[in-house]
Parts: C-alpha cells; structure tokens; sequence
C-alpha cells in the first residue's frame, strides 16, 4: 500500500505542475494549477498562504464568475477564522464583481454569505431579509446546510416580522414547512406563537434558548436575541388587552406572577414595552402608541431642528 505524500511533497507536486503549466500550457490550466495548490495549503490550515494564493490566481481568472468564485473560496476561509473585518472587505469586493455583471446563481450564494455574516454582527433585520429570499433558490451548502438557513430563517423572521407577513412568508411557506416537519421544537415553537399558545411557547422557548447557546453563530448574542424575543411575546399578548391581571397573564405563560412581575419591570424600565404595572391591585395597564401624535410630535422635533440650521445660516451670510 503506498505511504500517503507528506504535505511538504504534495506542495512541491503542485509547484512544479504550476511551473509546467506556465512554460508549456495556457492561463487556464496556471489557473487550475493554482487553485489545486491553494485548495492543498487550505486543507492543511495553512490559511494565510492559501489566500495569498488565491488572491494570485486572481489576474488569470477570466470573467466575472470566475474571480467570484475564487472571493467565495477565501470567504470560506475568513468565515472559518471569523475573521469579520477581512470578511467585509471581500464581500464588498463580491458585491463590486455582482454590480459588473454577476449572475443569479452567484448573486443567490452571496445573500447567503452576507445573511451569515449580519448574523455575526447582530444585524438581524437584514439577516432575516438575505434568509427569506435565498431560501428558494439556496445553493450554498459549502458553507452552511440547508436545514440551518431555515432554522435561521425562522428564528430571526420570529422578531422582525410582524404577525401577517410571518404567517405568510414564513408558516405558508412550502420550502420553509419542509424543513419544519423535520424540526418539531422549531415548528411548535413558531405555531405556538401565532397561536397565541403562549404556555407552549414558553416551554419551547426554553429549548430554543438552549440551542442559541450552542449555534456558532448566535451563541454570542443569546441574550439580547432573548431579550427581543420576550419584547415580541409580550407585546403580543399585553395587544389583545387595555387591562390583564398579572395572575391571569402569569397563567397564560405558564410561569410564577414573580417571574411576570420582574419581566415586564425590567422591559418598562428600558421603555421596550409600553405597559403600566400597578402592584396594589395586580394589574397591568397596556398604554398603546399614538401613530397620529408620534408622527406629529416627530415633524415638530424636525421643524425646530430645521429652523435652528436655518437661523445659524442666516447669521453666518448676514456676516
């Protein structure tokens, strides 16, 4: 049986394979030469090699598609590193290649790099936007399996959307209800939801808290994704009512009217719900949002700031 190649060997085979396609073949086959021998560095971790490689082979990649396919390669391998500054700077070159003439399927694969890296820096709304439009045409399982842009789909639709567009792009969704069937705590945890089941999802909501710990991705923003998620929950809940008693709401949760208590002090204190507690009688006022005097209160804040700007350029001509 023969003794499989050092990787000291295997790269002097793949130096002088690039060396021969240099004297005697095209820029192609350099190319391909090239791309064999960063794949090799990558395999063995050695990564900043394997990139400047990459970056090498660049000036012979002929086409669009090409020199973004090779920017996708050394995505991987920033991603693998969580390297987000590098990682950046190439996914602005790949959206630079897109805007020259990219195609679809590349541009498909490069909302779903972009939704993992908003992820990584916690920005969820546009996450959750790059998920749901690359779920029906997601080709880019190098880097992340299907069943996992789902789940992300669902856990960040959960807070950005509201209850109509959820049902509609995320429940009725045929790609989405696939994956679902296959993650019953995920799918109970999403209908329990829009079922105002809120004992259920509570209960569910333990276990997706404990699977945030372990994502290599949102692990690091388990507790604020909590936190929102508690916002979404009980602003749903405190909607259907001007009064609730902490016992019936406590209830409706399945949990202590303490734990209720302290919830929802802790969410009025940071103004992310808009509620009253009263303790001596038990209950909780729900204070909904003026639309009408919120958009008039903003053109009167924006009024006296345009004015101020107005009256400092008058002085500066006047001088």
């Amino acid at each position: 049986m023969e003794q499989e190649k050092t990787f000291e060997e295997q790269l002097e085979a793949a130096e002088n394979k690039i060396k021969d396609s240099q004297e005697n073949l095209g820029d192609v086959e350099v190319r391909d030469a090239m791309l064999e021998k960063a794949s090799l560095q990558q395999k063995y971790n050695k990564y900043e090699d394997a990139i400047k490689t990459y970056i090498d082979t660049l000036p012979k990649s002929v086409g669009i598609g090409k020199k973004m396919d090779v920017h996708f390669l050394i995505l991987q391998i920033y991603l693998k590193q969580r390297n987000l500054e590098k990682f950046k700077d190439h996914l602005n070159q790949q959206q630079i290649l897109l805007d020259q003439g990219g195609d679809w399927e590349r541009k498909n694969r490069l909302k779903v790099y972009e939704g993992i890296y908003c992820l990584m820096i916690r920005d969820i709304t546009k996450a959750c936007k790059l998920f749901l439009d690359s779920v029906a045409t997601f080709n880019s399982s190098e880097i992340i399996s299907y069943n996992e842009i789902v789940s992300y789909t669902v856990l960040t639709s959960i807070i950005c959307l509201d209850r109509q567009s959820l049902k509609k792009k995320v429940h009725q969704n045929p790609e989405v209800v696939g994956v679902l069937r296959e993650n019953q705590v995920l799918k109970s945890f999403l209908e329990s939801f829009l079922q105002c089941d809120y004992k259920t999802l509570f209960q569910k909501f333990a276990i997706v808290n404990e699977n945030l710990s372990q994502d290599q991705y949102l692990s690091i923003h388990r507790k604020y994704l909590i936190r929102e998620y508690r916002v979404v929950f009980y602003s749903q809940f405190l909607e259907s009512y001007k009064t609730v008693t902490l016992n019936n709401m406590a209830k409706a949760f399945g949990v202590s009217v303490q734990f209720i208590d302290r919830e929802l002090s802790e969410l009025i204190s940071s103004r992310r719900i808009n509620c009253k507690i009263d303790k001596v009688a038990g209950i909780i006022e729900s204070s909904r949002a003026d639309d009408r005097n919120q958009l008039y209160n903003n053109l009167i804040k924006q009024g006296d700031y345009l004015l101020n700007r107005v009256q400092k350029l008058s002085r500066l001509t006047d001088l």
